[in-house]
């Protein structure tokens, strides 16, 4: 049996569409649930998940108070009653054979999790990009996020994987967690998960400014924790997070905090002997993105070349000027 957890907060406008994409499987009913954890949602979210609840009996209901999304997803792991774990946000869509497709991967490969790919689209219909992952060392690294995954629920529990409560990269934690415990991942071309461009949604609205009590190294630290020796391929990925991390929430910063937080960055990756030793024109980066390959050589030339405070005045500036 697959559990599929679904977290939901104030998700009433598209909470349904998500529920009827998931009961619309080619896999039979009985052969998955459906696990609502309702995180104190303060809109009908509530009476979305009790109607569908009382309708479907492969769906299972729990209301708690307000407690994030780590904690929520966390709890649904505990509650689940599959061999199998996947994770659907609530504002997302699966096509009909998702849960079918990566079941029958996991079944022959006999993988501890498989790893596909996903649509990102906007609610009209416009798919704005398809990512397709390959069967490289890179490709575990290209998707981070938990969705478009299929766990074996048996591996969090016996390793105690659980979501990283912090507040940023609990996702990217979880993942890099479960890569060190085993290598036993599956991965395969498909991509029916389809993850919805909402403009209200937290991936779309959050981190825009760097928090102070948000310490990205905190993370790193946890990420280090489960990783003590890092190879090439994660040694990149902690390179290449840096420096997206810097780039979306120091949009709407100043100059300042910008290039101090790149310096304090900087000195930690140097203390823990993280280095890049892959370019980010490599071959061995097969599946990797154009605009991510460009964004990470560019910012180390600027950054080699002492530039970055000439284009920190131009970036911080401007961005916050939107504000």
């Amino acid at each position: 049996m697959i559990s599929v957890i679904v977290p939901v907060y104030n998700a009433q406008e598209h909470l349904s569409d998500c529920l009827d994409s998931l009961l619309n499987q080619t896999l039979e009913s009985d052969s998955y649930e459906i696990i609502l954890l309702n995180d104190g949602s303060k809109d009908m979210s509530t009476e979305i998940c009790e109607r569908y609840a009382k309708q479907y009996s492969n769906i299972v209901f729990v209301n708690k108070e307000n407690e994030g999304v780590s904690k929520t997803r966390n709890l649904g792991i505990q509650k689940a009653k599959g061999d199998f774990v996947a994770f659907v946000d609530n504002d997302d869509l699966v096509e009909t054979d998702y849960l079918e497709k990566l079941y029958t991967a996991i079944s022959k490969s006999n993988a501890d999790a498989v790893f596909s790919g996903y649509i990102r689209m906007t609610y009209s219909g416009k798919v704005l990009f398809k990512e397709s992952l390959s069967q490289t060392d890179w490709a575990k690294y290209i998707v981070m996020a938990p969705w478009a995954k299929l766990y074996r629920r048996q591996v969090l529990l016996d390793n105690r994987i659980e979501f990283f409560d912090y507040g940023i990269g609990e996702d990217v934690a979880f993942n890099l967690q479960f890569l060190a415990k085993t290598k036993n991942i599956d991965i395969i071309s498909y991509s029916g998960y389809k993850w919805m461009f909402n403009d209200g949604s937290v991936s779309n609205t959050s981190q825009r400014g760097l928090d102070d009590r948000l310490d990205i190294r905190i993370l790193l630290e946890k990420i280090l924790e489960n990783n003590p020796e890092p190879d090439d391929y994660l040694s990149y990925f902690i390179y290449r997070y840096y420096i997206w991390y810097l780039l979306f929430s120091g949009r709407s910063s100043s100059k300042q905090q910008f290039l101090a937080y790149n310096k304090k960055i900087k000195v930690f990756l140097r203390e823990q002997n993280i280095s890049r030793k892959i370019s980010p024109l490599s071959r061995r980066l097969k599946g990797e993105k154009f605009s991510n390959r460009c964004a990470v050589l560019v910012f180390s030339l600027l950054d080699k070349c002492h530039l970055l405070p000439l284009f920190a005045s131009v970036y911080c500036k401007k961005n916050n000027k939107r504000r």
